[in-house]
């Protein structure tokens, strides 16, 4: 074979780069969707090769895409329906400043709130309880306004969300008949030896593994529980906040009270006394049962990663790319450490300038 010369070798790697950059350019608006596609592909590859063993390729595949749509995609158009009646009666409660009034009479008719103004008052902390209120009221319609511009978007485009699942189901189809041969062709294509390009693919598809499922699992899991919970308890749109909650789930330190315990608050504050405890032993007890008991035995040791950070991550990736930010962030984090990890293992002496003696 004729070795290139310097300006073949030159031309190469610009219409090299120029076609990769125009493959980026045409690809990236389904950037999303073929995301999904992969961390689901290789979710569910164990799936698939079992089908595949008794029957073809494409029916293993097709069978595999069913199940992936039974799991998520019926199950998020029940909450879209749910959402789209519940959302609408919160923000005509919230436009109309029903909530503010309610929630200010429910405060002046209690006697507990006033014991309670007047012990802070002799102890010399003074504070309004009109302004106080209106304080709660406003962060509560904050948050609700938030959730709705968030969730509203989805249950008016159901059309745009069917289409893109579709994309989503479709990329699944062949990634999954084409799994192995797309891992050797990125293996191929990866300077980095063969043992540590194996080592990175499999840290992702286990962080993804952790993600979609042991994280997925429990959040709708706590979602459940909570939805029923506020039913239970006769408090307003039982769907909304369990979902709010499924998401919630995915942040560790903070979790599901960032929902249960505002509204255990709220609760005192009226005077349901009785309803805030259980409120606060629910938060308790399915938190110890969720991230003690079920979320170790389907995480285990997978994800090693520092929960602050997690959290960080987590948030992070949500003010970037949305809702997906929740599995983008701690990706990137499981990248970074991994990498570190192959740093110390594989590359730190040939970077490690230091004299002989200098320390550890």
């Amino acid at each position: 074979m004729q070795t290139p010369t310097h300006i073949q070798r030159v031309t190469f790697l610009f219409l090299f780069f120029i076609t990769t950059l125009m493959l980026g350019l045409v690809l990236w608006p389904f950037w999303t969707q073929l995301f999904l596609a992969f961390l689901l592909a290789s979710v569910f590859y164990p799936v698939y090769s079992r089908l595949n063993s008794a029957i073809r390729p494409w029916g293993a595949a097709t069978l595999t895409c069913l199940l992936i749509t039974l799991c998520i995609f019926f199950p998020l158009l029940f909450c879209i329906g749910a959402l789209s009646v519940e959302i609408p009666a919160m923000i005509t409660l919230i436009k109309g400043n029903e909530i503010l009034s309610l929630f200010q009479n429910d405060l002046h008719s209690k006697s507990l709130i006033h014991q309670g103004q007047t012990l802070l008052g002799e102890l010399g902390v003074y504070f309004n309880l009109d302004r106080l209120t209106g304080l709660i009221a406003e962060l509560s319609t904050t948050a609700a306004l938030f959730i709705y511009n968030q969730v509203s978007g989805w249950a008016t485009n159901i059309l745009r969300f069917v289409l893109q699942f579709v994309i989503v189901i479709i990329g699944v189809f062949f990634l999954l008949i084409e799994f192995d041969r797309l891992i050797n062709f990125l293996l191929r294509l990866s300077p980095l030896p063969a043992s540590q390009n194996r080592s990175l693919i499999a840290r992702f598809s286990s962080i993804s593994g952790v993600l979609l499922i042991g994280n997925s699992l429990s959040g709708v899991l706590q979602g459940i529980c909570g939805g029923i919970y506020f039913a239970a308890m006769g408090l307003t749109s039982p769907v909304l906040w369990g979902s709010v909650m499924a998401v919630v789930a995915f942040m560790p330190i903070v979790g599901v009270g960032l929902v249960l315990l505002p509204a255990a608050l709220i609760l005192l504050l009226t005077g349901n006394s009785w309803q805030a405890l259980s409120t606060v032993l629910f938060y308790l007890l399915l938190t110890f049962i969720v991230d003690y008991l079920i979320k170790p035995r389907f995480i285990g040791n997978q994800a090693k990663l520092p929960p602050l950070l997690v959290l960080l991550s987590i948030i992070g990736g949500m003010s970037l790319s949305g809702l997906i930010g929740i599995i983008y962030g701690p990706l990137t984090v499981t990248a970074f450490f991994t990498l570190v990890d192959m740093y110390l293992l594989e590359y730190q002496p040939y970077f490690d300038y230091r004299e002989p003696g200098d320390g550890s």
